[in-house]
């Protein structure tokens, strides 16, 4: 009886012993499954303009990017259409915050002149950028806004001079935005876009 006992005994710790590697086993996975770092990479290209396309994207923001793609692929592009795309692109980029990274991924700079990229992105970084939470492991719990969709609501040609930026053949377009969630976020922004070289680029934001 006694050896019947032991045995017993040395089974039950087996197989209580089994249990909490199993249960250790399943923690570290799921611990390191929810801490594991995003990474986010380019998906498509349109090289010849520096426009790209990245994994995180919203489904709404590629749906445009395509439609981008096939314009700009074409033989003779319709620049208006194009005015209209890369205004409807800055806009969904650069309000939908809540698949950003960190306050350093600021949407939608690069449909912007070059020679405003770095000031507006340090201006971007302080303002409404300036309090995204972290999301480097993909745990952030803070409410962020989506744009839901971008709409045109009227486009027209400028004669645009301003700050050292000329172009008698411009572009003022101004695009509608709504969101998933209201966070009182703009819902009207006016976007002046004139060329750069072999692009059309963003100059002046007014929202």
């Amino acid at each position: 009886m006694k050896k019947k006992k032991k045995k017993y005994k040395i089974k039950m710790r087996r197989v209580f012993v089994l249990f909490g590697v199993v249960v250790a086993v399943i923690g570290i996975v799921l611990f390191c499954n929810r801490r594991r770092l995003q990474v986010i990479t380019v998906v498509e290209e349109i090289g010849d303009y520096d426009y790209t396309l990245v994994s995180n994207a919203t489904r709404l923001y590629k749906k445009y990017f395509k439609e981008l793609q096939e314009e700009l692929e074409d033989n003779k592009i319709d620049e208006k259409h194009y005015a209209s795309l890369i205004a409807q692109l800055f806009v969904i980029d650069y309000y939908t915050l809540n698949n950003k990274v960190t306050n350093q991924n600021i949407g939608g700079v690069e449909f912007l002149h070059s020679n405003l990229k770095d000031s507006f992105i340090n201006s971007a970084s302080n303002t409404i950028y300036k309090y995204v939470e972290n999301n480097l492991y993909g745990d952030r719990k803070q409410q962020l806004p989506e744009v839901k969709d971008a709409t045109i609501s009227s486009i027209q040609e400028i004669q645009y001079q301003k700050n050292d930026y000329e172009d008698n053949c411009g572009y003022q377009v101004e695009v509608n935005v709504d969101y998933v969630h209201d966070y009182q976020y703009p819902r009207k922004v006016v976007l002046d876009i004139i060329h750069e070289g072999n692009k059309l680029a963003i100059v002046e934001i007014q929202s």
